[in-house]
């Protein structure tokens, strides 16, 4: 049966109509839902900074595939933690999961440190002959080390204890080791001299002078320091009760090998007139202060300094050396040098008798012997590095470090140092005078790239291991590290008279740079010039970001608090004006405010901004440099970072310059870090970063956010 033709058209027409309708309900909910997009999207895109090319994704120059970039990649992307907000904490955002991909919980500096170890270890222990005398010097330590290590404490106490007497031998016998010692045939200088309306009568002694050839530097009533301008006579203090803990250790390690040494009553008295005349020395003299040149000193002092000093020089370069150097040499005033009418050194010296000051020199003189105290495999490495760096240094240098490096680090410095000068130039409140000063100040910079270029020339380190001797190969390790002391003493002096180019100390082996205020000198270590911080494969963009914080922040030591006070030349200077100092300190203030009231996740609000400020001032120059030379890279001629190609330039910045400071939680105690002179690696990401606006405007944070806060503190 079929339905009546007109029901039929009345149910089509219904049908029509309920499907129009639904149609006009969708069309309405589409046009909503486009419309609340297009309204969020509108409303998102008016929060975000005007727009600017280098702060949208870039189109790359391929992707860098080298393995230093490919370790870069990785820590980029498994230290991060997505799920964490930048605006509310980016130390966490871009060091959350650093636990889980790294044994070590300090960061990338010190890690770096002990590669550098290890790959020194594997090259001694390999033990390859060479024609190098630094590579041998290595070796040879390296060997006693080792041979000590295999011998018991009582073994090693009877080596240090034959040397100890053949020592004393070489020096001239005291007293407390000596029953048949003449007090007559004892003195200071071996020479006459008048002081004052006192004639001393001098026959013979060396005493001293032989300690010096030793390549000693501390003698008791002063010790010699090398500074970089000046080589410092200086007090050379020891405790009374440091002193007869030491007396006593010397005695029983040394004295029951003499036959002829005096009765017990006598040792007794002899210690109490040494320790008596210690006090007498480490009285301060309060009412003088400064430094007054030796040849002026020395007409008021019967201590022969100039022939002690000189005994301690490399004997192929003697008079030369004394020659640059006699100019330079300073007794620090404190030090109770000069006679002022009451008592000071010159009056212990006459006051005391020969035979307490024989054996005060002896006993302080054995004292200052490096004994062996530690055990173990590593710490033959570390006593190499330690006492012979810049041997280790050249090895490592020659055999694992990308020598291109050096040119590209120091062209970035010069781009560093450019950013700062247009921040000065750009400072509102800087004075023109101040301005041109602290210009003149950076531009004048010296600096150490790496190594200074003369260590490139065959056989420069290895001629000045000529004045070293271990051709004896019974040497004992206490033997070979005396010895060595004597030829770091050597190196020490011929680089503060000019004729060799580097210090030798160990914190060129640390993946680190400095500032040396007193020269004005920016120094670069060739570890720190090195994956994964630098490499010659990186973008120029990572190069600037994963290091060039670090060189701000050295430059920036020149105007923190302490450096700010120096010129060009390190000499301590007041070159601003008032109102500028004035100013300064109150920006300066803001920072230490803001680290005493910060909330450190494992310190929380008990930080002191007082001790970090120059820290705290360099970093906030050293990053806002860095930020300013980043920003002057073309990334279209750069290739990008593997997952990185969309990224937001200013965003991978922050992110780059953060890994420097990625750690675990940190163990050190609340007492231990407020002594420190560094803020906390969470500080040097959070507390920073959120004194930065370009930081705020790379990630959208609103004001008010943790790392958006609405007052920040600057420098410049």
């Amino acid at each position: 049966m079929f339905p009546h033709p007109m029901f039929e058209h009345y149910k089509t027409t219904e049908k029509d109509k309920k499907s129009n309708f639904s149609l006009k309900c969708f069309v309405i909910l589409l046009v909503w839902i486009i419309s609340v997009y297009a309204a969020i999207t509108f409303i998102r895109s008016s929060d975000e900074p005007p727009c600017k090319s280098e702060s949208l994704s870039v189109k790359h120059r391929g992707v860098c595939k080298s393995p230093e970039c490919i370790t870069l990649a990785h820590q980029l992307h498994n230290w991060r933690d997505v799920s964490v907000d930048p605006c509310e904490n980016f130390f966490k955002a871009a060091c959350g999961k650093y636990n889980e991909h790294n044994v070590e919980s300090d960061v990338r500096f010190n890690t770096k440190t002990g590669i550098v170890a290890r790959l020194i270890k594997e090259f001694l222990d390999k033990n390859l002959p060479s024609t190098s005398n630094s590579e041998n010097a290595m070796h040879f330590l390296y060997q006693k080390c080792q041979e000590s290590n295999k011998l018991n404490v009582t073994e090693i106490a009877e080596q240090e204890a034959k040397t100890q007497l053949e020592l004393i031998k070489k020096i001239g016998w005291a007293p407390i080791f000596d029953r048949n010692w003449n007090e007559a045939d004892f003195d200071l200088n071996g020479r006459v001299l008048r002081v004052g309306s006192i004639q001393n009568l001098k026959n013979y002694s060396d005493m001293m002078a032989a300690m010096a050839k030793l390549g000693r530097d501390q003698f008791g009533f002063f010790k010699l320091v090398v500074g970089a301008q000046y080589l410092y006579m200086n007090r050379d203090p020891i405790t009374s009760e440091d002193l007869g803990t030491g007396i006593k250790k010397i005695l029983n390690e040394t004295l029951r090998l003499i036959n002829e040494r005096p009765d017990s009553d006598q040792i007794g008295r002899d210690i109490q007139d040494v320790i008596k005349l210690n006090d007498e020395l480490q009285e301060p003299n309060t009412n003088i202060s400064g430094a007054i040149h030796l040849s002026t000193i020395q007409e008021h002092i019967s201590l022969d300094f100039t022939r002690i000093i000189k005994s301690s020089l490399d004997p192929r370069r003697e008079e030369e050396i004394w020659e640059r150097i006699q100019n330079r040499t300073v007794v620090l005033m404190d030090a109770l040098f000069y006679s002022d009418g009451k008592k000071n050194l010159e009056s212990i010296l006459q006051s005391s008798s020969n035979r307490t000051l024989a054996n005060y020199l002896m006993i302080r003189f054995l004292i200052s012997l490096e004994k062996q105290k530690t055990f173990g495999e590593d710490i033959c490495t570390k006593e190499v590095m330690k006492k012979l760096p810049l041997a280790a240094l050249r090895m490592f240098s020659r055999n694992h470090f990308d020598k291109e490096n050096l040119q590209i680090a120091s062209d970035m410095v010069e781009d560093v140092i450019e950013s700062f000068v247009e921040t000065i130039q750009e400072s509102s409140w800087l004075h023109e005078t101040t301005k041109q000063r602290a210009i003149k100040k950076v531009q004048n910079m010296k600096k150490v790239i790496g190594y200074p270029k003369e260590l490139e020339v065959p056989g420069t380190l290895d001629s000045f291991f000529e004045s070293l001797n271990l051709s004896d190969s019974n040497m004992t390790y206490f033997e070979t590290k005396i010895e060595i002391g004597r030829f770091r003493t050597i190196l020490s002096m011929n680089h503060f008279a000019a004729l060799f180019p580097f210090k030798s100390t160990y914190d060129y082996l640390e993946a680190n740079a400095m500032y040396h205020s007193t020269v004005n000198k920016l120094t670069l270590n060739v570890a720190f010039l090195d994956d994964p911080f630098f490499d010659s494969t990186y973008p120029k963009y990572a190069k600037v970001a994963s290091i060039g914080e670090v060189i701000g922040h050295e430059i920036g030591h020149g105007y923190d608090p302490f450096g700010r006070q120096r010129d060009e030349n390190g000499k301590e200077i007041n070159w601003w004006t008032p109102e500028d100092s004035a100013e300064y300190d109150r920006r300066t203030q803001c920072l230490i405010d803001q680290y005493n009231e910060y909330d450190d996740p494992d310190f929380g609000r008990n930080l002191n901004g007082t001790t970090t400020i120059r820290e705290i001032a360099s970093d906030m120059i050293g990053v806002e440099t860095s930020w300013r030379t980043y920003k002057k890279v073309d990334f279209s001629n750069e290739p990008s970072i593997f997952g990185f190609e969309d990224e937001k330039p200013d965003k991978l910045f922050f992110h780059l310059t953060a890994l420097n400071w990625c750690s675990s939680r940190s163990e050190t105690s609340l007492a231990k870090q407020l002594t420190l002179a560094h803020p906390t690696h969470n500080f040097r990401i959070n507390g920073v970063f959120s004194n930065m606006k370009s930081f705020a405007e790379a990630f959208n944070c609103p004001v008010g956010s943790p790392m958006n806060p609405e007052k920040k503190c600057q420098v410049f």
